[in-house]
This record gives structure tokens, C-alpha cells and sequence, in this order.
């Protein structure tokens, strides 16, 4: 069962005020007059999630004072990114589930998948043109274009290295890139139109970076134990593991070896006292992040310390069912 610990008791009421309206504005983009990317936007439109990355631009615009109509449109255009990642991503990947149902690719092929994705992608530059004050426009365009690529680059190692060449920094870097971005992008959009100071911008990419990784890092635990995705599939499928990675540096070169020939064995490897040990790290990350949440507007501060909130209680819950 999916567990959605994103509620209310983790994000300040600014970010529901507009939720509606940001879902309705959503909606719109998958309406398209071609019946069968239409079916591919349907398929993949019906496995929502937890508007996480709409309600940060919601919260994080709606206390820094900053006009509705800019956050709520760039909530929107938060939203139609990440969707097209994980089009994207489960291609790569080979992931055939998507928060419980069939993929896009899986179910209707790869061509699909990426049509559909590419759709979006193109569909989030657009909807920055409907912000109305201009200057907004054009700081958010150049950094929705500079997060994609980020994005892509983290995308890139992550298809590139496996888990038995991959270094916690080389793991680290990938894993900054690829997640760190879905976090920071809703709230540094909204930090650049109100003009925030470079030490403030600087402070929100260093905390979301250590939160990117701890959410990164959390998921890697989370395919060892089969929440909310199919259990062992970054073994199976060779895939960067941050947990794996832990383990992997513990052994010895003979041990090394064998598990490089049969990666199966590794599951052997998999027990409570290394889920604690990931555990203490991910706690470690969470503290780093922490540690930076002073750099940014106070009146911000409860939209980062929400995001810790989640990542934590997804933790506690995980050590729960290991016991």
C-alpha cells in the first residue's frame, strides 16, 4: 500500500490555499487534441502523486509575498517537469510500475514514453509564457532550462556507472544532480522573482542539496525493502544504489568478486544491522541540510524543515517494518 506521509501537518497552510486551482491548471495541459498521446497522458495522468513539488512554489511564493498568479502557474509548471522525468526515468530504468500501476513505456512502448515526456517538457516552457509580469518570465525560464540540465547530467551518470564502479562521491554527485533539482526548483524559482540575496539563494541550494541526496539516498533503501516499488530491482537490474554502495565498500576483494559475478549474493548482505546503519547516515545528511536552513528568509525556514519532516518519517517508518 502506498503510504503518503506529504499532509498537513508537514507543510505550512499556504500551500494548500491554491492546490486546486494548480491541479485544475494541470489538468488542462493533459488535454490535447491527439487521441493518442491524449491515451499516453490519460495512462500516465492517472497514477498521481503527492503535489509535493507544487505545494513548495505554493508555500514558498505565498510567504515571501510574491503575486499568486506567478507561483500558482510555476507550481503548475514544477509539476509538468517532474511528470515528464518519470516518463523519462522509468525507460531508463526499465521500471514497469508507477505508483501501482503499469508504466507508460510498459504498457504502451518506449516510443510513447518519451513522445510523452518530450510533450511535457515542451508543455512547462510554455506555461511559464502565461505568467504575467514578464521579468518573472524570464528569470524562471533560464532556470527551468539550467535545472533540466542538471538534471540530465545526473540522469547521464546514473545510466552510466553501476553499482560496483560507482564511489560514494561518484554516487553522491549523481544522485545531488538528479533529485536535488525537483526540490530546489519550486522554492529557488520563487526566491529569484522576489530577489533574494545570493547568500539566501546559495543557502537554499545547499540545504536542498543534502535534502535531494537524503531523498535519494532514502528511495535506494526503500528498493531493498520493496516500498512502493518492486523489491531488488537495483540488484537484478545493476542499477547505482547508495545502501549497495555501503555494503559493497565493507567487503573484501574475494567476497567483491563473487558478488560482481553473481549480484544476487548480495542480498545475503542485506540485513537489520546494515538498514541501521543507512539509517544513522541518512540522519547524518538530514542534520547537514539542517545546518543551512538559517541561511534562508525565516519565514521560509517551515517549508525546508517540512521536507525533513517527510524524509525522516518515511525513515522511521522503514526501521519500523525492519524490526
Amino acid at each position: 500500500m502506498k503510504k503518503n506521509y506529504w499532509d498537513e501537518s508537514f507543510v505550512p497552510p499556504e500551500a494548500d490555499e491554491f492546490l486546486e486551482k494548480v491541479k485544475n491548471e494541470f489538468a488542462k495541459s493533459f488535454d490535447v487534441d491527439d487521441k493518442f498521446l491524449s491515451s499516453w497522458l490519460t495512462h500516465h495522468g492517472e497514477s498521481q502523486g503527492k503535489w509535493l513539488r507544487s505545494r513548495l512554489s505554493l508555500a514558498t511564493g505565498g510567504l515571501l509575498g510574491l503575486s499568486s498568479q506567478t507561483y500558482i502557474n510555476w507550481a503548475v509548471v514544477c509539476e509538468l517537469i517532474h511528470s515528464a522525468s518519470l516518463l523519462h526515468d522509468d525507460v531508463c530504468d526499465e521500471d514497469s510500475l508507477r505508483r501501482g500501476q503499469s508504466s507508460v513505456w510498459k504498457e504502451y512502448g518506449i516510443s510513447a514514453a518519451i513522445c510523452t515526456g518530450d510533450y511535457l517538457i515542451a508543455e512547462s516552457f510554455r506555461k511559464i509564457t502565461e505568467i504575467e509580469q514578464g521579468w518573472h518570465q524570464t528569470i524562471l525560464l533560464k532556470l527551468l532550462s539550467c535545472s533540466v540540465k542538471e538534471i540530465i547530467f545526473g540522469q547521464s551518470k546514473d545510466i552510466s556507472f553501476d553499482t560496483f564502479e560507482m564511489s560514494w562521491q561518484q554516487y553522491m554527485k549523481m544522485a545531488i544532480n538528479k533529485t536535488s533539482p525537483f526540490i530546489a526548483l519550486p522554492m529557488m524559482g520563487m526566491f529569484k522573482c522576489r530577489e533574494c540575496s545570493i547568500d539566501e539563494c546559495d543557502g537554499l541550494k545547499e540545504a536542498t542539496n543534502y535534502l535531494g541526496l537524503s531523498y535519494q539516498y532514502l528511495n535506494d533503501v526503500e528498493n531493498l525493502v520493496g516500498i512502493n516499488q518492486e523489491i531488488f530491482t537495483d540488484i537484478y537490474k545493476n542499477h547505482p544504489n547508495g545502501m549497495l554502495i555501503k555494503i559493497i565498500d565493507k567487503l573484501d576483494r574475494e567476497s567483491k568478486l563473487k558478488i560482481k559475478e553473481d549480484p544476487k549474493l548480495l542480498i545475503n548482505h542485506i540485513d537489520r544491522e546494515s538498514f541501521q546503519e543507512q539509517k544513522i547516515n541518512i540522519n547524518d545528511l538530514l542534520e547537514d541540510a539542517k545546518q543551512q536552513f538559517h541561511r534562508v528568509p525565516v519565514v521560509v525556514q517551515p517549508v525546508l524543515n517540512s521536507i525533513k519532516d517527510e524524509i525522516n518519517t518515511r525513515l522511521e517508518s522503514l526501521m519500523v517494518d525492519k524490526q
